[in-house]
């Protein structure tokens, strides 16, 4: 029986302003985009990267960077535009601001009121405590087990066996949740624990894997515990819910 939810942070429980920047940046650029498109290419940037450069992202690196606004560019089809897009970037000094979803608080409430235990475990810098109190998720999530602070990141095994410690919790009492395969899914399995990727728009952008049991986000995660202790998800084969 799935008795506690661990989530990731990042894509997760919260979204970054970085797409409505993008918008910002075009527009000086004088190439106007509207902000769903933004999102678009940066969701599609995004699971690129999680494939191709695995633990690149989110370590402040200026190539890094540069390499993920010319795979944005290339998506939008204004490959042109990539250096220029690249130096606006560079100089904007703000860091990253992240907001809850606005379902966030509303489903891990729920899942509480359930009886379903909640945790995080997040790849994240410093910073990650700051975010959870400013969105007012901290009280909604024990234990918290970031990388930064413990000094493993994510698909290491260690992080996982961490939290799994710390809450008392068998694995196969546990699902994990979150927006990246290669972290999280693999992470979470190589402890035994159920895992259930996030990604709004389908099947865009991870049309390398064989996952029929992708979520759009964690309103439906309620429904993958139901499901899975009802027997109607085979346990390890994480999550058919469409």
């Amino acid at each position: 029986m799935i008795q506690r939810v661990f989530f990731d942070l990042g894509l997760t429980l919260a979204q970054s302003d970085i797409p409505s920047r993008y918008v910002e940046y075009f527009k000086k650029l004088g190439q106007p985009i509207p902000l769903e498109k933004a999102q678009w290419a940066y969701h599609l940037a995004n699971k690129y990267f999680m494939r191709e450069h695995r633990g690149a992202l989110g370590k402040g690196d200026p190539e890094v960077l540069r390499s993920f606004l010319q795979k944005v560019c290339r998506e939008l089809e204004l490959p042109q535009l990539a250096e220029d897009l690249y130096f606006l970037a560079l100089k904007d000094h703000r860091p990253p601001e992240w907001k809850a979803f606005p379902f966030t608080i509303e489903v891990l409430r729920d899942l509480k009121n359930q009886g379903i235990r909640t945790g995080l475990i997040s790849n994240w810098d410093p910073s990650c405590r700051s975010v959870l109190e400013q969105n007012g998720l901290t009280p909604y999530l024990d234990p918290i087990v970031v990388s930064s602070e413990v000094g493993i990141e994510k698909p290491d095994r260690r992080i996982f066996e961490k939290a799994l410690a710390l809450s008392g919790e068998d694995p196969e009492n546990c699902l994990y949740v979150g927006d990246n395969y290669y972290d999280d899914g693999v992470g979470a399995s190589q402890v035994g624990m159920d895992f259930c990727i996030l990604n709004p728009p389908g099947k865009l952008g991870i049309e390398e894997l064989e996952l029929a049991w992708c979520v759009p986000d964690i309103r439906r995660v309620a429904d993958v515990v139901q499901a899975l202790n009802n027997g109607k998800i085979p346990r390890g084969s994480a999550c058919t819910i469409q």
